[in-house]
């Protein structure tokens, strides 16, 4: 099968499967509903919400260039938030998530040679993400049990997801790994790719031995996952929802549970997805399906807001003579 036949067969399933999911949410929540749990906005905790996405971002792009310069790749901080904003753009405008990190690695990559090292560092940015959000989520449900406040027994997967996220940044950083996969390519005839693999860990080698270089950046991405978190509370708040301490710790281990389900390749940037896992599981925290719903709905829309900031620089760069002004 060809990779073009492979991307079309992919992109129907991700659209029947969007259609599906969709089509199931329609039938529990009509439209109606929703749109009356949206229909009194506040727009400075809306706008706070943005705001909020905004720095996370700003701070996003300052964690993946602390990376890159890490692995040795040297790029400006102008052309690095330039590419990780376009990537943003393309994550919610393409059926696809993985489109916006495979625009980062192939422009930037290009320049010198090191698409390779590009990335080993986008990997490692992803994978540090989601590890430090489950490390949240974990965090919330000690809390949440400690003060008997009740979850869900589904939020027990953070635990064994935790422990294959970190086992997954250990294999990511072993040498040890880049030897056996070179030797594997080797072997089923593919030494073509041997090169690349050396080079993807020879360059992820240089940040493992240091421990408290990732431990800062592991610091930073708790940070910013925090943000990420809060960008939902604020939505909520910004609906008129009334989310107090209570729904507020346990959002913050519901959420990153709903966050996780959203990696699965299944529907268009996990449209129908989103709403379905929503209108099951945030109702733990007191909310009705309806404003499960709404809430996810309108963190989702902030996001794609500032997202075109990244089709900003998109539209600069391609436009007559933009080469001129960058």
């Amino acid at each position: 099968m060809s990779p073009a036949l492979r991307a079309r067969l992919v992109l129907a399933f991700k659209v029947l499967g969007t259609l599906a999911l969709v089509a199931f949410v329609l039938a529990k929540l009509p439209v109606r509903e929703i749109e009356a749990a949206m229909s009194h906005p506040h727009w400075g905790w809306l706008a706070a919400s943005l705001a909020v996405y905004a720095v996370s971002a700003v701070l996003g792009a300052w964690q993946w260039a602390l990376i890159l310069r890490g692995v040795g790749i040297e790029a400006t901080w102008g052309d690095i938030a330039r590419l990780y904003h376009i990537g943003l753009f393309f994550n919610n405008f393409l059926p696809a998530n993985i489109g916006g990190d495979a625009w980062k690695i192939l422009d930037l990559g290009a320049r010198d040679g090191r698409r390779a090292g590009v990335l080993g560092a986008t990997m490692l940015d992803r994978l540090i993400g989601l590890a430090a959000l489950t490390v949240l989520a974990c965090l919330g449900m000690g809390l949440a049990a400690a003060l008997h406040v009740p979850l869900p027994k589904v939020a027990l997967v953070l635990l064994p997801i935790g422990v294959l996220l970190f086992a997954a940044l250990a294999a990511l950083l072993s040498r040890r790994l880049g030897g056996l996969l070179v030797g594997l390519a080797r072997r089923v005839g593919l030494a073509r790719l041997a090169g690349p693999v050396t080079h993807f860990t020879d360059d992820l080698a240089r940040v493992a031995p240091r421990v408290g270089w990732l431990n800062g950046i592991f610091g930073l991405s708790l940070g910013i996952q925090f943000l990420r978190l809060l960008t939902h509370l604020l939505a909520a708040w910004g609906l008129g929802f009334a989310v107090g301490s209570v729904a507020a710790l346990q959002l913050a281990v519901l959420i990153p549970v709903l966050a996780l389900s959203l990696t699965l390749p299944i529907s268009i940037n996990g449209i129908g997805l989103r709403e379905s896992v929503s209108a099951g599981l945030l109702t733990w925290a007191g909310l009705a399906a309806p404003q499960a719903v709404a809430m996810e709905l309108a963190a989702y829309l902030v996001q794609v807001a500032y997202s075109l900031v990244g089709g900003l620089f998109l539209w600069r760069r391609r436009r007559p003579g933009a080469a001129g002004c960058a």
